[in-house]
């Protein structure tokens, strides 16, 4: 997979931090497409999404930082949308994990992090990310209600 461009509107990401090292979406809209050899991905999320822009667990982060950059920030965002069911498709996930964790990596390699590090990221979701797409608490009940998917090819 190749990633040529990531285009979020309104162009930088707005966020209020909650503690716990997550973070509300604190625009009305916000859309972020990422432009691959796969076709274009749409992601648009409502205020009150709640992400934690990072991917792998607290053992990654004196490697990987989780917010900050923006491009990364955006991709660790539609990451975060990607292990999330979507309540407008029907409760399911808007692409498998598989696909989204090769999404992420390719994105990563896009914004320029090192091959490394990105393969870091890549390996830790794959090992460890399952539980995260896999159940739903309550953050996950309210986030499926605020975010819409679209893919044109």
């Amino acid at each position: 997979m190749k990633v040529f461009n990531v285009i979020s509107s309104p162009a930088r990401l707005a966020v209020t931090p909650l503690g716990n090292r997550l973070y509300e979406q604190a625009s009305d809209v916000e859309t972020i497409t990422v432009v691959t050899d796969c076709g274009n991905l749409v992601f648009t999320s409502l205020k009150g999404f709640v992400t934690n822009f990072r991917s792998g667990g607290p053992l990654v982060d004196p490697f990987i930082d989780q917010i900050g950059d923006e491009a990364k920030s955006k991709l660790y965002k539609v990451h975060d949308l990607i292990y999330t069911p979507c309540a407008a498709l029907g409760m399911e996930h808007p692409l498998s994990r598989k696909f989204g964790d090769e999404l992420l990596h390719a994105g990563l390699l896009w914004a320029r992090m090192d091959r490394i590090r990105a393969g870091l990221v890549y390996r830790s979701v794959r090992l460890f990310g399952g539980p995260a797409y896999n159940e739903d608490d309550a953050l996950t009940s309210v986030n499926s209600k605020l975010f819409t998917f679209s893919w044109q090819s």
